[in-house]
């Protein structure tokens, strides 16, 4: 009896150690983004201000990030797939969508888009130590470089 109990309880053990692991991989695991962030920076060589709003979606198996600079207009749909992996389908007022594979690196969502078949770029959010949120974004020029056209460093705006 004394050993069965002792079989129980380790087995509690592992389980509640084991939450947190699978819980950093999930939708709240972006909660340091979540929120609406407002501020200045550049867009194809133009100054110009840039709003993020980061949110649960439909029914928190998502997180959604809308941006909005300078007339553009996108919007993605993040999910986590393990390992701080991530999947997002990104859609924009250019009439345009493509896939999102994505790596979450401490405070560090680093986000490449696109496919052969399209354009192709990454966009980085970056939390910085002050709080704000620092978003870059680069698309692949002709020999696969990244070409920065766009950064803005934001503050939360709620």
């Amino acid at each position: 009896m004394v050993n069965a109990l002792r079989a129980v309880c380790a087995a509690l053990l592992l389980c509640l150690v084991a939450v947190p692991a699978i819980a950093s991989d999930g939708p709240g695991a972006l909660h340091w983004l979540e929120g609406r962030w407002r501020g200045a920076g550049t867009m194809l060589g133009n100054a110009s201000e840039a709003v993020l709003e980061v949110r649960p979606a439909l029914s928190g198996r998502f997180t959604e990030l809308s941006y909005r600079a300078a007339g553009f207009e996108g919007r993605a749909f993040y999910r986590p797939v393990g390992d701080g992996r991530w999947q997002a389908t990104w859609f924009d007022n250019r009439g345009v969508s493509f896939g999102i594979e994505a790596l979450l690196s401490e405070r560090v969502l680093t986000s490449d888009w696109g496919s052969a078949d399209s354009e192709r770029g990454r966009t980085i959010y970056r939390l910085l130590p002050d709080g704000r949120l620092e978003v870059t974004d680069s698309v692949a020029a002709a020999g696969g470089a990244m070409r920065e056209f766009a950064r803005h460093v934001l503050e939360k705006a709620d």
